[in-house]
């Protein structure tokens, strides 16, 4: 999510760092996010001539603002803030109104991730309003996809079938977004989901569970349809380039997922890979049985089960 321009963080960001650091600071504190990163020569002052603090702090805003950097920046401000600067406290002036300023523009300082996320109340992007387009990023993923759908289409009504798969598509969505995961691709009769923030495997996993216990109990109790709606569900974590036209990303984690979902997993089941396994805990290990794949290469299933 880029943030637009506001004449008010503007203003505030600038008389922040003019009112609380040297231009030396500055210029240091840029380096944690662009490395090399030089006031001299990106404002065009002279090596011998001192850079006044507005004008370096202007630049600074400009520069953030080109590579969509101002949040990360403004987290980096919040750290100082916190812990100081090489042994030594740092008082950020009005810091609490540049937060102010940039939740009306939609994003938020989450404390318990220490990044600036979107705020729940506005439109939710693919990277949360942090992921750069062009990075890699360390993700898990959830695939989700309705079994058997082309013959369900064929024994119901439209009506049925879009209130039906709208009622999955709300308990989905839900049990997703709760667990900070977001949506990147709806299909008619699947979906495809990432996760990004505190322990996503754990998250990933939980969220796979919850679908399947949840779209029991609505087959049971208010699906219209004649039969149950079963599903499968895919979970796989690795690296993979964002891009915020998320129909475009390609990756060989995405790859594995989908052979994962095909090939592997089983109607009415959740299956993980070892990289999400491993992260689960003993707690929830359990509820995962091993699906051996090869002699050296296993995968793990959960499935609603009678006792």
């Amino acid at each position: 999510m880029r943030v637009r321009r506001n004449v008010r963080l503007e203003k505030l960001f600038i008389d922040t760092l003019c009112e609380s650091m040297t231009v030396h600071l500055m210029e240091r504190l840029v380096r944690r996010i662009i490395a090399n990163y030089d006031l001299h020569q990106r404002s065009g002052f002279p090596e011998n001539i001192p850079i006044p603090q507005v004008n370096a702090a202007q630049q600074v805003y400009m520069d953030m603002m080109a590579e969509n950097l101002l949040p990360r920046f403004i987290e980096v401000l919040i750290d100082v803030d916190t812990n100081g600067y090489m042994g030594r406290p740092v008082h950020v002036r009005l810091l609490p109104q540049v937060l102010d300023a940039l939740q009306e523009l939609g994003l938020y300082y989450d404390e318990r991730y220490g990044a600036i996320v979107e705020s729940e109340r506005k439109v939710k992007t693919g990277g949360w309003g942090v992921l750069r387009e062009g990075f890699t990023y360390e993700l898990s993923f959830l695939s989700f996809d309705i079994v058997g759908s082309s013959e369900i289409v064929r024994k119901h009504t439209h009506e049925e079938i879009v209130h039906a798969y709208t009622n999955v598509k709300r308990v989905a969505a839900g049990l997703i977004e709760k667990r900070e995961g977001r949506i990147w691709r709806w299909e008619g009769d699947g979906a495809l989901a990432a996760f990004y923030f505190g322990n996503r495997n754990f998250h990933v996993a939980m969220a796979g569970i919850e679908i399947l216990l949840e779209l029991f109990m609505y087959n049971l109790f208010d699906c219209p349809l004649k039969e149950p709606i079963g599903v499968r569900l895919g979970a796989h974590t690795g690296p993979c380039s964002f891009n915020q036209n998320v129909d475009e990303i390609q990756s060989a984690t995405l790859n594995r997922l989908a052979e994962i979902d095909y090939r592997y997993t089983e109607p009415d089941s959740l299956t993980i890979s070892p990289g999400v396994y491993s992260d689960l805990g003993t707690k929830l290990e359990r509820f995962f049985r091993p699906h051996e794949v090869s002699s050296r290469n296993y995968l793990y299933r959960y499935k609603l089960r009678w006792e």
